[in-house]
């Protein structure tokens, strides 16, 4: 499945603009799953096309495949909606489904769009990595669309070969299409995952590459960053 370039990773919670409560738990956890799969086996040179309109050679040889993708599920009022969610996490990871439950607070969401902001971060049995972001109802934050927050947090993160494809991926881009910027970007942290996100600020949408360092010599990283 090829999701349009100019789309990001979705689920209803996202459209609602909401962060769910527990009773829709369940659903929200399914739809993630779901989104998870289908943007799996993305095709990384034709959604860079199409989603920064350049896409060279040198740029796509670069690429890896799908890392993970990143999904906005609303704007929480309290800490403890998040806390919540983050319950639910382990307790799947108790059931099976889920291997590694990590949280933490958003960087990118102060510094960008004035507002606190939580990721969660799940490994699931077959490798695969979800990321969950969620703000604060707050300041100018709060009056944006709820399409537009969906947009600028959710995104697919592509991974590439080495460390420092990461920065050649991001400045190529960015020098060479003038409505890309990159936001964020960490070297080697501290489980040796080196990123940075980019952002189309023609189309509002956003943009990881990242590489990661394999470990215990498997070829496997653990998806976390």
């Amino acid at each position: 499945m090829n999701p349009l370039g100019q789309s990001s990773p979705a689920i209803t919670a996202t459209h609602e603009g909401r962060f769910p409560a527990r009773p829709g738990f369940p659903g929200a956890w399914e739809e993630l799953l779901q989104t998870s799969a289908a943007w799996q086996e993305l095709d990384c040179a034709k959604y860079l096309a199409t989603w920064c309109g350049h896409a060279p050679d040198h740029v796509v040889g670069r690429l890896a495949g799908v890392n993970h993708i990143g999904v906005y599920m609303g704007d929480y009022g309290g800490d403890e909606e998040i806390f919540d969610w983050h319950t639910h996490l382990n307790e799947l990871k108790t059931t099976g489904p889920v291997t590694s439950v990590e949280m933490g607070p958003s960087y990118i969401s102060p510094r960008q769009y004035g507002t606190p902001g939580w990721w969660n971060s799940v490994t699931l049995a077959d490798g695969r990595v979800i990321e969950m972001f969620a703000c604060r109802r707050f300041g100018p934050w709060a009056r944006r669309p709820a399409e537009e927050k969906g947009r600028l947090m959710s995104h697919v993160a592509i991974a590439v070969r080495t460390g420092d494809d990461v920065r050649h991926v991001l400045d190529t881009l960015e020098s060479e299409a003038g409505h890309l910027e990159t936001i964020a970007y960490t070297e080697a942290d501290e489980v040796g995952h080196t990123y940075g996100h980019l952002r189309n600020n023609d189309s509002g949408t956003v943009l990881e590459i990242v590489y990661e360092e394999p470990r215990d010599g498997t070829g496997h990283a653990d998806g976390r960053h």
